[in-house]
């Protein structure tokens, strides 16, 4: 796993190792630029490029990006949005004197080199204007560390030395693009521990299953869930959690839809309300498409010791009062995330501070679905940077929710339930997109079997 730093992290550490190491920061500056150069190299190469130049070390990082790509592109043109520069900085401007122009030209490439990860506060009217600009044109748009203060949509971003916290952040990460590192020469051994992961397929472990396992030893899972409306829900949920190793579904819903489910899909057991306390069962998930919902499941397994997920309609019902021991996995996406806020009076305010408060108010583990996914138990936190438009299709949430209630049924922990969840999930939906391009999440849950 990747480890990720937030901002003020990552300037901690910038600071210390050059300190500890006796580092230049006129060298690192030679690095970052030869390294952002040589990412970007098939972007520059016979274009016209802008490069916009603050007046910190990020301005200097790209003054000397637009020294070394002078031999690759059409022309270079260098922007100094700020009179004057810090003492490397100036220097560096005079090495691109020839280049400096005083505005926005006509060009096929920006390379913002404006604000680094140090930048704090809001921006003046006037770079307001010009990163609206920017944003609004057709140009490349290249981001050196981050895209100065969020202000607009990159192509792609080279971030320096690590990677950084905020770049995944779901409304940030729409505005980087394509993210690449590059550390320019700090001693990585020397990073310190972090508390926030990047996953990746290789961090999957699939359910432990034996050639001696069988029906009653993968796990019993049920499934609450399904309405009038929305009864293909808790079918999507119930056959992505068999197709994910476990051994035994369960089906509690209305009676009409239980009598069309099971007509149809005879692998899935009915339970009906007056047995629910007795079934014996290792793992429940609640709500989806399960429309208004109740309340009333919800507090039957609240107070059992049952590992449970909570998705779609059962989390409209979560209360401030509740409590889940951390044996509950909630699976919002960013809608039913902000309605989760407001119903436990939260305001959102950093997404990642915020995020963890969630998870420790209700003792649980939280999951929350975008391009990128998060999760966190309010310790450590984990990101999947997926991206895959063709997993945003009707019915791929309750895909999620099946897998992850699998994992918990057969005896993972919420954590682990949630991080492998989401990489199968994931991992199925790009393989699926390779094989087929766009579809449905009958095809997802069968390329979830091959996968897990």
């Amino acid at each position: 796993m990747e480890g990720l730093f937030t901002l003020q992290e990552a300037s901690d550490i910038d600071h210390r190792l050059i300190l500890e190491n006796s580092l230049k920061e006129s060298e690192l500056i030679d690095s970052a630029a030869k390294g952002a150069l040589e990412i970007a190299r098939k972007y520059i190469e016979n274009k016209r490029v802008l490069f916009l130049v603050g007046k910190g070390n990020n301005g200097s990082d790209a003054l000397h990006m637009a020294l070394l790509s002078l031999p690759l592109a059409a022309s270079v043109m260098v922007y100094p949005i700020f009179e004057n520069g810090n003492q490397e900085n100036m220097r560096r401007r005079e090495a691109v004197a020839p280049y400096l122009v005083d505005g926005f030209r006509e060009c096929d490439v920006v390379v913002d080199g404006v604000f680094g990860f140090s930048f704090h506060g809001s921006l003046s009217p006037s770079l307001e204007s010009l990163f609206t600009s920017l944003d609004r044109s057709s140009f490349f748009k290249i981001a050196l560390d981050v895209p100065s203060a969020f202000a607009y949509s990159a192509d792609l971003t080279v971030t320096f030395m690590c990677g950084k916290t905020e770049l995944y952040y779901p409304e940030n990460r729409k505005k980087c693009g394509r993210i690449e590192v590059f550390n320019p020469g700090f001693p990585s051994r020397q990073f310190p521990l972090s508390e926030v992961k990047l996953l990746s397929s290789e961090d999957y472990s699939p359910l432990p299953i034996s050639c001696f396992d069988y029906k009653n030893t993968r796990g019993h899972l049920l499934v609450a869930g399904g309405s009038q409306r929305y009864m293909g829900a808790p079918i999507l949920s119930s056959l992505s959690a068999f197709h994910s190793g476990v051994g035994l579904v369960s089906l509690y819903s209305d009676e009409m839809v239980l009598d069309k489910v099971l007509s149809s899909h005879p692998s899935i057991m009915g339970v009906r309300k007056e047995n629910l306390s007795s079934l014996r069962v290792s793992g429940v998930l609640m709500g989806p498409g399960w429309g208004e919902g109740k309340r009333e499941v919800i507090d039957l397994y609240l107070s059992s010791s049952l590992p449970m997920v909570l998705d779609a309609d059962a989390i409209k019902l979560v209360k401030k009062e509740d409590r889940f021991g951390f044996r509950a996995v909630l699976t919002p996406h960013m809608g039913e995330y902000r309605r989760l806020l407001s119903n436990l009076g939260l305001e959102e305010d950093d997404f990642l501070t915020t995020l963890k408060k969630v998870a420790k108010t209700l003792e649980c583990v939280i999951l929350v679905k975008s391009s990128v996914v998060w999760i966190t138990d309010g310790n450590e936190s984990f990101v999947w940077d997926g991206s895959n438009p063709a997993l945003g299709v009707a019915g791929s949430g309750d895909v999620l929710s099946g897998i992850i209630g699998a994992f918990l049924a057969h005896g993972e922990k919420p954590l682990s339930a949630a991080m492998n969840g989401v990489i199968l999930h994931q991992t199925s939906g790009r393989k699926a997109a390779e094989a087929l391009g766009y579809f449905t999440s009958e095809d997802l849950i069968e390329e979830v079997g091959r996968n897990r």
